[in-house]
């Protein structure tokens, strides 16, 4: 369903921009572009305190928040962002973070991490069984994208 492109990874590699001490200025940025390439209904994305989708604790950092129709990405590839090996994102350095991951029918939640920064994708297109025993897909999907900065080991 979602595939990220090497042109839209491009952007995300063109947008990683590295302060002093190589961490990035605003890791949300890139995940920003690459989504704002796609048509959708909503794209918001904010700086500061936010409740994590995994593990309901208040971090700070950025959030994205991504709401697009079928009809609107039609044609249109919608990043996925997950780092499994071989995966553009892995070649980026991004790593899936043991523990924080869920997948189910229309829905899915995992972590990843690139040098101090983690973040939590979760993505949702709801999907149900109707009285005919059909699978119906909604044609609204949503994604989230939290990041923040790792604690620094003592």
């Amino acid at each position: 369903m979602r595939v990220l492109t090497l042109t839209l990874l491009g952007g995300l590699l063109g947008c990683m921009r590295a302060g002093a001490d190589g961490r990035a200025s605003d890791p949300c940025e890139s995940f920003y572009v690459a989504l704002e390439a796609v048509p959708h209904d909503s794209l918001v994305r904010r700086a500061g305190e936010f409740e994590s989708l995994w593990d309901r604790k208040t971090y700070r950092g950025c959030e994205i928040r991504f709401v697009a129709h079928d009809s609107l990405t039609a044609g249109h590839q919608v990043p996925d962002f997950d780092a499994l090996e071989g995966s553009e994102m892995y070649r980026l350095g991004w790593r899936m973070t043991d523990g924080i991951g869920a997948d189910g029918p229309g829905s899915g939640i995992f972590g990843i991490e690139r040098n101090s920064v983690q973040c939590v994708v979760r993505w949702e297109q709801p999907a149900y069984i109707d009285d005919d025993g059909e699978f119906v897909q909604s044609d609204t999907l949503s994604m989230t994208v939290q990041c923040r900065e790792l604690p620094s080991d003592p």
